[in-house]
């Protein structure tokens, strides 16, 4: 009994711990809407953070572009190689978050990282694109 407590706990801690990282973050206002309404209902937040991640993969894959635009022949064979392995480092740092307690909060965790990842790297190409001053 004492451990199912424990998990309990922790999926409820996971779940505010999401929900207040939503708003702190720059997310979209239907995102942190999302998360408001998912009631810390699993199923709900995953699909909360699947449409962020969709979001922010675009912004990826247009910023990636627009990088691409910008540099040198090599400059542009870099940034593949380089984004073709942070793909690889992202799905596997994440997955292992996927598998870290086997309960259904690994796949918050999991997808949560998707998200962050997805975001920051959308980030950080935005800032590779822009014009050097």
């Amino acid at each position: 009994m004492h451990v199912l407590k424990q998990r309990l706990l922790g999926i409820t801690l996971t779940a505010l711990s999401v929900n207040l990282h939503a708003a702190q973050d720059d997310y979209s206002a239907t995102y942190n809407q999302c998360m408001e309404a998912s009631d810390g209902v699993t199923l709900n937040m995953l699909n909360c953070i699947s449409s962020e991640i969709a979001q922010h993969d675009a912004r990826l894959n247009e910023a990636y572009q627009a990088a691409m635009a910008n540099l040198s022949k090599e400059q542009q064979n870099q940034l593949r190689d380089v984004q073709r392995l942070w793909i690889k480092f992202r799905d596997a740092d994440c997955s292992l978050l996927g598998s870290l307690t086997g309960g259904s909060i690994d796949r918050i965790n999991s997808t949560s990282c998707l998200l962050d990842a997805t975001k920051n790297r959308a980030n950080d190409l935005t800032r590779l694109s822009e014009p050097s001053l």
